[in-house]
């Protein structure tokens, strides 16, 4: 029996597969999927303007006296706490440029003079009278703020604000808690 019939049979077979499997190669990639839509910054409200205004003065005050207390504080366990509300409101401070930064809100870099003021009192002194006043200053401040974070976890539609109101009110609470 002759092999050439045998091979010619299966030739036409292995040519279609062939011209099959280039045929897939020409398609190419398929489309790429579409992109997701942009996310746009959540609206600030005047409410939500007034809260990134007070608690940027605050986060600017209490970052510069908390920055004395390593320095000025006569309890050791108050100095280490310096150092960490520094480093915390700090880190707190960059948040809020941040969220407020797609917005026409503009944050002021420096405390306000009535609290410029409380800082510069507050340089003169030093040991048990420095732990008296730092820690008087920032009970009244803390108080000050609870209902301004409150108000902001309760009515702003912002939720990166209202995390970040949460956040803060839960550090200074933490603070509080150890300052007595």
């Amino acid at each position: 029996m002759s092999l050439l019939p045998r091979f010619s049979s299966h030739a036409p077979a292995a040519l279609i597969v062939a011209l099959l499997a280039l045929g897939a190669c020409v398609n190419g990639q398929p489309p790429a999927p579409p992109l997701p839509p942009l996310q746009k910054a959540p609206a600030f409200t005047v409410a939500d303007a007034t809260f990134a205004q007070a608690l940027n003065d605050m986060d600017l005050t209490q970052i510069a006296l908390a920055q004395m207390v390593p320095t000025h504080a006569a309890r050791a366990d108050l100095a280490a706490l310096g150092a960490t509300i520094a480093k915390d409101l700090t880190a707190n401070q960059a948040t809020l440029t941040k969220l407020v930064s797609p917005h026409a809100i503009s944050l002021a870099t420096k405390p306000s003079s009535a609290d410029q003021k409380n800082i510069d009192q507050l340089k003169g002194f030093h040991g048990a009278a420095f732990d008296r006043r730092y820690i008087r200053y920032f009970s009244r401040d803390q108080a000050r703020m609870k209902p301004v974070l409150e108000s902001e976890i309760a009515n702003s539609k912002n939720p990166d604000l209202v995390k970040l109101a949460t956040d803060t009110k839960t550090l200074l609470a933490g603070y509080a808690a150890q300052l007595k």
